[in-house]
């Protein structure tokens, strides 16, 4: 069986999750449930750049809501939910590597 192929040094994989950072649609969930599938047959620096950002916008989003910021980086909480439930099969999958 070969790779998934995700577009020239899996450029397409980033940029569609860079795409559905912050978004506030549908896609946000459809992107969720990809990553987490495909998560552990993205190449390693793909995982780590996802990783990186994904971390980078939580931040953000945590200190948007403590500050009572009306613009929210993750978008909406059912949006946030989805990321976070993203960053908990990120952080599983490192425990088990």
């Amino acid at each position: 069986m070969s790779a998934p192929n995700y577009g020239r040094d899996s450029l397409m994989a980033i940029a569609a999750f860079r795409y559905c950072l912050g978004r506030q649609s549908y896609i946000v969930g459809d992107c969720c449930e990809w990553l987490t599938e495909q998560w552990p047959s993205l190449p390693s620096n793909v995982r780590a750049v996802i990783e990186r950002d994904l971390r980078e916008a939580i931040k953000r989003d945590d200190d948007a809501r403590a500050d009572g910021e009306q613009y929210k980086p993750l978008g909406m909480d059912m949006d946030r939910c989805e990321w976070l439930r993203v960053l908990t099969v990120i952080d599983a999958h490192k425990a088990t590597a």
